[in-house]
């Protein structure tokens, strides 16, 4: 199965954007470096944690469930998010 075929529930704003880490990239006199700015994903404190609800609620909802139960640390942004 690819990845692309799962279902999934559309929560996040994608794409995210590449930021350039250009300061980063000079200190180390190499490559051009970017990184993934997932933390603008839009929901709560966004992040991968948002990608990975997304696919969680799709099964929970196609399952025809009524909760959804989690568990984390008490200061845990995917508690807040689910």
């Amino acid at each position: 199965m690819k990845f692309t075929t799962l279902p999934r529930v559309r929560l996040a704003n994608l794409p995210t954007p590449l930021q350039e880490l250009k300061n980063f990239s000079k200190e180390l006199g190499g490559p051009r470096i970017f990184v993934k700015r997932d933390d603008l994903t839009g929901l709560a404190f966004g992040g991968n944690k948002t990608r990975k609800l997304e696919y969680i609620l799709a099964e929970a909802l196609a399952q025809k469930s009524d909760y959804i139960v989690t568990s984390a640390g008490f200061h845990s942004n995917w508690c807040t998010q689910t």
